[in-house]
């Protein structure tokens, strides 16, 4: 971990008043009430942090550090999400007393009610209570203005670093003075990382999958449902609340809430805490939560040796216990229900030490424990009880030894042209829960073509390879018996069904993060996924950051693949992407009008697309309090895979409904012609539910194809939005204007096609819902390319445009095609 000296903090006696002058007339850091010259002991300091990394560097900024860790508060600079500041954007581990590690979260919030972006006052007074070599105390105080209410409450969050501490103590409180009552609130702590991982709630067993309002902890009687964490092999940080009830999030974010209602008069009180550990490990946590909790417990301890007999250095503890959370999986995340689910899942994990030897604190129940290394088939697992008083010793030696693993060579290419191909390989079998030991996710190289080596633990594995896979081929599975300390080669042929390129139709995933800010993926990993999901170009677009646009230009120039550079402007109210930005140029500031965001995307020739506009931090769904009013000078319309089209509530439903009535009220002059994309939002492209061209756009491009052409034929709506089916419209173009005859039949031709079958693809026009399509082809599964045409009558100036379904259930919506009709 890198870190630094912050010189004049530090320094003793005289010094210590020299450094002060000093940093304060170079309009610098300054100590607030400077606490005696020991470096032992809690500071509080306020303008730019001290911390290393992407920090904050407004003089206001107000940061708490002693022996542990140091966390800054975003007091005069703006909050990450255009939220109100005074949040944290920065958390450090200190490597040793007045030496700061990097910085290692994206922020650390207090959400009023979840992601709804209404009200909050944006600008949180702060003042600094306590400031000793024993305590520092720093309290911040807004308000939040609901939808539609007469008065806003009052937010209080008193933050609290005592010496010798890992621990920073929140607590919230939120007030309503009246008098409207507030319904139905979501309030509680959210964690954005910036470390590749992430765990929890303990009880909810799939923490990679994005889920909303699952009911967890107090709600389920679950005790320790109430933490997350962020972690890497160098260190973890734990966020917890006090009865936590609701969870929401995925893998580059995790809320707490609390549901509630708060009548006037009534407050709500919140606690939580954020603990950091110098280790990739989550033992520190439960030994704070023992002591906290008042529980009783017991340590457990022992040795780990590997099957060649000698000790394993540092090896990693893993504890299951019996967990529970509700809720239901729709096929694309997890939705509140009353389905309970009672399963054994890792409860925390620790970190051997050098000889071999660990031992940590259990509180009493019962648990499963195994040990497990890097490259390591997992030891067997012991069931033991934890009594309260009585120290347990366990020994994984012999039978119950980690075994040295092996290693498959996987080759893929192309079923007909033997070339080989990018892809994206997922392993089914026994892979480290602890994920920093062993991914479930990999990718072929970018220099060795079709080539990827996978260090595996003993035991049997199957491999999902995709290239193009949901659009141009099908996911090929093949297995392996892994054995200790052999390697094998496999190849595996990829059969691609169509080329939709040779056709001049080009497919880009339009919304796409890298590793800056809530994202998990680095530069080489987008490009590498982007590739193996046979996109025609890659792109970025981080929230309000273009740092990462030339390393991933780098990688897509080495592999001779243009790179769009765009920009997700992220404002509380509403995400906006930008289309093309400068690369790496200087980003458009959320904290701007809508119409100013607009105004400066298209002043660098840029489109301006609606991202998830029915979200919480959706444009559409806040229209009325994004600053300076609702402007309708964006270009583009987002959908995103999480498409759902049976449900009139679905957000994307919501969205192409919106978008259908967009159309009709441009053929009455009453706004411009909009056109839709798709994109996938992908954070972390090893997600096993929201990867890389998920959803993607897919464009027709005449003449030669470049970044440029593609994005000058999206503008047009010579596009569509796919998660599966193709289409080739014949004799027109997708946001082409047909004129007609009133009278005269319309024959609209097109080829659709899918790798899974083609279910249906249904006709829709002005007036009519989704749901309810003008004329509708059944195609029962076919996986032939299906040459279709409806003929049509239209009598006044129209539009029309087609939904293609698949056997799979996965989705393609067209832009319009306009038809002017005269008499």
């Amino acid at each position: 971990m890198f870190a630094k000296k912050v010189s004049g903090f530090l320094a003793i006696g005289s010094l210590v008043l020299l450094s002060v002058f000093l940093l304060t007339a170079c309009g610098k850091m300054q100590v607030s009430n400077p606490a005696s010259g020991e470096k032992e002991g809690v500071r509080v300091v306020t303008g730019p942090s001290p911390i290393e990394g992407d920090v904050l560097n407004h003089p206001d900024d107000i940061t708490l550090y002693n022996e542990h860790l140091a966390v800054t508060l975003a007091i005069g600079s703006p909050n990450f999400w255009g939220m109100t500041n005074g949040s944290i954007s920065n958390i450090a581990v200190m490597t040793e007393p007045g030496v700061f590690g990097v910085n290692i979260v994206n922020d650390v919030e207090f959400l009023v009610n979840s992601w709804t972006a209404s009200g909050g006052s944006l600008k949180a007074e702060a003042a600094i209570l306590e400031n000793t070599a024993d305590r520092g105390v720093v309290k911040t105080t807004s308000t939040w203005l609901g939808d539609g209410k007469g008065n806003a409450l009052d937010v209080v969050t008193v933050y609290t670093l005592e010496k010798n501490s890992p621990v920073l103590k929140m607590v919230t409180t939120v007030s309503n003075p009246g008098p409207d009552t507030y319904t139905d609130m979501k309030s509680g702590y959210s964690m954005s990382g910036l470390a590749a991982y992430m765990f929890g709630p303990f009880g909810y067993h799939t923490p990679d999958v994005r889920a909303r309002n699952i009911h967890v902890g107090k709600n389920v009687g679950e005790t320790f449902g109430d933490f997350v964490v962020s972690y890497n092999h160098d260190y973890a940080i734990t966020l917890q609340m006090d009865d936590t009830e609701i969870y929401r999030g995925t893998t580059g974010y995790k809320d707490l809430h609390h549901n509630y209602d708060l009548a006037p008069g009534e407050s709500r009180v919140f606690t939580g805490e954020l603990q950091v550990a110098p280790q990739g490990h989550t033992t520190p946590f439960i030994a704070r939560m023992i002591e906290k909790k008042n529980l009783d417990s017991a340590m457990v301890s022992g040795v780990v040796r590997s099957d060649d007999g000698k000790v394993y250095a540092n090896p990693v503890i893993v504890v299951e216990k019996e967990s529970r959370f509700r809720g239901t999986y729709d096929g694309s995340q997890y939705l509140p229900s009353e389905e309970t689910h009672v399963h054994t899942q890792p409860f925390v994990w620790h970190v051997g030490n050098g000889d071999g030897s660990f031992s940590f604190e259990l509180p009493e129940g019962d648990y499963n424990v195994y040990a497990i290394a890097a490259g390591y088939t997992a030891s067997r697992s012991k069931a033991i009880r934890v009594e309260a008083g009585k120290d347990a010793r366990l020994s994984f030696t012999g039978e119950y030894a980690i075994v040295q693993g092996g290693r498959v060579m996987l080759t893929v290419r192309d079923k007909e042209t033997k070339e080989a191909v990018d892809a994206r390989i997922e392993v089914d079998g026994p892979v480290p829960a602890v994920k920093y030991l062993g991914a479930r996710t990999y990718f072929t190289d970018l220099d060795n073509v079709g080539h990827v080596s996978i260090p595996l633990a003993v035991g049997d594995f199957s491999f999902r390879v995709m290239s193009g896979a949901h659009f141009v081929s099908l996911p090929e599975v093949v297995k392996a018996r892994v054995a200790s300390r052999q390697k094998q080669s496999l190849d595996v042929a990829v059969k691609t069904f169509i080329h939709p390129s040779h056709e001049a139709w080009y497919s880009v995933d339009l919304h796409h993060h890298s590793d800056i800010g809530d994202g998990n993926t680095s530069p080489e990993d987008l490009v590498k996924s982007q590739l193996a999901s046979r996109l025609d170009l890659t792109l970025v677009s981080d929230h309000d950051s273009t740092d990462n646009h030339l390393p991933i230009k780098r990688f897509s120039d080495a592999r001779n693949i243009g790179m769009i550079p765009s920009l997700e402007v992220s404002p509380g109210w509403g995400h906006l992407n930008i289309l093309p930005m400068p690369l790496g140029g200087e980003i458009i500031e959320p904290s701007l009008t809508v119409g100013e965001i607009i105004a400066q995307a298209h002043a660098r020739n840029a489109l301006v697309i609606v991202n998830h506009p029915y979200t919480d931090y959706g444009y559409f769904n806040n229209r009325e309090i994004a600053p300076g009013g609702y402007d309708a000078d964006f270009d583009l319309i987002e959908l995103q895979p999480t498409m759902d089209l049976s449900k009139a509530k679905n957000t994307d439903t919501r969205t192409l409904a919106k978008a259908m009535e967009l159309w009709t009220d441009h053929l009455a002059g009453k706004n411009k012609a909009y056109y839709l994309t798709g994109g996938s939002d992908s954070h972390d492209v090893a997600s096993p539910t929201l990867y890389s061209g998920m959803i993607r756009t897919y464009a027709k491009v005449e003449g030669d194809f470049t970044p440029a052409s593609y994005i000058e034929s999206v503008a047009k709506g010579r596009s569509y939005a796919s998660m599966g089916p193709l289409f080739f419209p014949k004799g027109m173009e997708f946001g082409e204007t047909l004129t007609i005859r009133s009278g005269q039949t319309l024959s609209l031709k097109l080829d659709a096609f899918a790798v899974h079958g083609l279910e249906s693809v249904d006709l829709y026009t002005s007036g009519t819902e989704i749901g309810s399509p003008l004329s509708s082809r059944k195609l029962d599964g076919s996986r032939n390319r299906e040459a279709l045409s409806f003929d049509v009558k239209p009598t006044a100036d129209t539009w029309y445009n087609f939904i293609a379904k698949d056997a799979a259930g996965r989705v393609a919506v067209s832009n319009p095609v306009w038809v002017h009709v005269t008499p």
